[in-house]
């Protein structure tokens, strides 16, 4: 092997792991797309559940209490 295939060698390697790192970053995006995403539906899903609650414990935005009760 000489210098010449040696640094063809080198050039290839090159060429395969900045191909390899390319498609990791392209995973971690995806990776981190997914998690923001599970984060945001996580966040609507304890809102919501909390929402319940207050809800059952205090009577729900379709029980609103009349205004002329609360004067008189």
């Amino acid at each position: 092997m000489n210098i010449v295939e040696i640094n063809k060698s080198i050039m290839e390697l090159n060429f395969k792991k900045e191909k390899l790192q390319n498609e990791v970053d392209g995973i971690q995006e995806q990776i981190k797309f997914l998690a923001e995403l599970r984060q945001r539906m996580t966040d609507n899903d304890y809102q919501k559940s909390g929402q319940k609650l207050f809800d059952e414990m205090f009577g729900s935005n379709d029980d609103i209490i009349d205004p002329a009760f609360l004067e008189g």
